[in-house]
């Protein structure tokens, strides 16, 4: 996977233990063991890619976690697919419909007729960013969020319905794919990036790249991490065991760490620990998934992606966008998504039967006949993963990007964390991941060996 040019023989490679086969574990552990260092990597699961999970229950590879290249024509991961081999199918964003009651219409012709809530949106968003940016120039942390701008345009009287139900769906698609309700998204990075960038899909799934990252690495499964003291050695206690190395590599979700799931002996510097705390993650912020396998194919051919306006603004983030799968996996399987306050609740306390039936209705209210009832089924819920306890980070209120920095910044020389939350720009990305999978490995290379040592050759940097 990678060439790492010898280094002198003045200083032994170190030993490192990677906490975390995800994708940011496995890519610093490949790197690393591609260098000549002694590695063994720690996972907590009883399988590989942590929120990477590529799953065939029903009948074809579908990602039930990390399913986008986003970016995909200027992303790291676009030159792996193609190293391997892997195709992509991009996603476009250019035709979207929305379906009420069996009639379609064009995505832009339903923004056109509900103006006015696009106008009162960007209003309010602008005036509301001002005022932050006055916050930060007088020194303070701004503490002030999306739901902040949007929400009085939604329970007041100055929209009409259809401005209030299109900006209950506009604000449904923030929520949903920076994955957090919109009283927790902070008003500056409540823009969901990945919407306006070139998005396409792994055919085969993301696990292909899993295992290209894993190959000859020495793995352990099902071994969760409780304890790392760090001195002289660093000493990783687990549910089954106790390894001593030079260096640790951390790459569990930081809201795991937030939550105390590793017990640092001594604890994390201060400003570190406040760091970790303030990026978001977990609590009710997420994104599920429902994949529903048909016994048939119900829904036009006219476009990959349908949308749904939710007649009830209750039920935001609730199954508003459909997308086919069918190209992708061989079989008549539709997917959409649960996100927000709902999603959260869902997740929690909601039975498969229940999710289930309000998926249904919604298609048949898109569709306005009847839909056939699934022959296969299958419900994420990261909020209840005892090893994810959420979805991906986001833009917190009250988080800067001093903490994400922080949050990177190696401890002692012998912890070095990794993951997408540690990405200032692309977190809650794949790409993130890797990259700071590949930072991690190559800064505790360079801090045991020598600066010079490190020339590296992998499939994410050939063209």
């Amino acid at each position: 996977m990678a060439d790492v040019a010898p280094a002198s023989a003045e200083r032994p490679r170190p030993t490192v233990i990677v906490i975390g086969a995800g994708m940011a574990g496995l890519v610093a552990a490949r790197l690393l063991h591609d260098g000549g260092c002694k590695v063994i990597v720690v996972e907590a699961r009883q399988r590989l890619g942590g929120r990477i999970w590529t799953d065939n229950t029903l009948g074809g590879p579908c990602d039930l976690g990390a399913s986008w290249v986003h970016g995909a024509d200027n992303n790291p991961i676009t030159n792996w697919c193609r190293a391997l081999g892997i195709e992509l199918a991009v996603t476009s964003e250019e035709t979207r419909f929305f379906f009420m009651q069996g009639k379609e219409q064009e995505e832009w012709e339903i923004e056109k007729r509900a103006w006015r809530s696009r106008l009162a949106m960007n209003r309010a968003i602008t005036r509301l960013t001002a005022r932050a940016q006055r916050e930060v120039q007088a020194g303070r942390i701004p503490r002030l969020s999306l739901a902040t701008a949007v929400e009085p345009l939604l329970t007041g009287r100055r929209l009409r319905p259809l401005d209030r139900r299109v900006l209950a769906w506009q604000l449904s698609v923030a929520e949903g794919v920076q994955g957090a309700p919109a009283d927790q998204l902070d008003i500056r990075e409540w823009f969901p990036k990945e919407t306006a960038m070139v998005n396409a899909l792994p055919i085969g799934g993301y696990t292909q790249l899993i295992n290209d990252a894993a190959q000859s690495l020495e793995i352990r499964l099902d071994e969760a991490v409780r304890t790392v003291r760090y001195q002289e050695q660093v000493e990783v206690l687990t549910t089954t065991g106790c390894y001593s190395a030079d260096a640790v590599v951390i790459t569990i979700p930081v809201g795991m760490l937030a939550r105390g799931a590793i017990i640092f002996d001594p604890p994390l510097p201060s400003a570190k620990a406040g760091a970790i705390s303030r990026i978001g993650y977990g609590g009710d912020a997420s994104l599920n998934k429902i994949l529903l396998r048909f016994p048939y194919t119900f829904w036009p051919e006219t476009s990959n992606r349908f949308l749904s306006l939710l007649d009830d603004q209750s039920k935001r983030g609730l199954f508003s966008s459909w997308i086919s799968l069918e190209a992708l996996v061989g079989a008549p399987v539709l997917m959409s998504f649960m996100s927000g306050y709902n999603g959260a609740h869902f997740d929690r306390h909601e039975m498969d039967a229940t999710i289930v039936a309000q998926a249904l209705a919604v298609l048949q209210r898109m569709f306005g006949r009847t839909v056939p009832d699934p022959v296969a089924y299958t419900i994420t819920r990261w909020l209840s993963d005892p090893w994810a306890q959420g979805s991906y980070s986001y833009p917190a209120v009250g988080n800067t990007p001093t903490d994400r920095l922080l949050y990177a910044e190696p401890v002692a020389q012998k912890l070095y964390f990794a993951g997408e939350a540690t990405d200032l720009t692309h977190y809650g990305t794949v790409h993130a991941a890797l990259k700071s999978g590949a930072a991690a490995a190559q800064r505790l290379y360079e801090d045991h060996r020598e600066p010079a040592g490190w020339v590296v050759q992998a499939p994410w940097l050939r063209t």
